[in-house]
């Protein structure tokens, strides 16, 4: 059981979840491609120099896979839970009627790709940010459809 569904409140119910977009792979993925590269190379002193490389590639994915999995976003009839990282944690879990804003920034490949960060604005003046969030219009919209539902009732 991750996480979000150890932490879920009695009547508290999931109404959108997402992870952490698979653009973080790019660095790991960059990494390698640089180390098969230098193992190709035709001078012996560089091949030698890959396998600094291939630590660094190894190291970096298996960091990046471990924040990966253990990345959770979620938004529930009651509140906003985000987690992440494994070593060093970030975690937010807000509760919808202390919501201020919530807003979302993607550069021009982040909209291609569809990730982003979103900033979590809770009344008091905190403010949070979770980068390179999968799908992050969409987890916003799901804040706001639940914020609606919450000043209806």
């Amino acid at each position: 059981m991750n996480y979000i569904d150890k932490n879920l409140l009695s009547d508290e119910q999931i109404v959108y979840r997402t992870k952490k977009s698979l653009i973080i792979f790019m660095t790991p993925l960059l990494w390698i491609v640089a180390t098969f590269f230098l193992f190709i190379h035709e001078n012996p002193f560089v091949v030698k120099a890959a396998g600094i490389f291939a630590l660094i590639a190894l190291f970096s994915g298996l960091n990046t896979l471990l924040i990966y999995l253990t990345s959770e976003f979620a938004v529930t009839n009651k509140r906003m839970m985000m987690k992440e990282g494994f070593f060093f944690r970030h975690s937010n879990e807000t509760r919808l009627t202390t919501v201020a804003k919530v807003s979302v920034t993607q550069s021009l490949v982040g909209q291609a790709l569809n990730y982003g960060t979103v900033f979590i604005n809770a009344f008091g003046g905190d403010t949070d940010s979770f980068t390179q969030i999968a799908s992050p219009i969409a987890f916003q919209k799901q804040v706001q459809e639940q914020l609606n539902r919450l000043t209806k009732t």
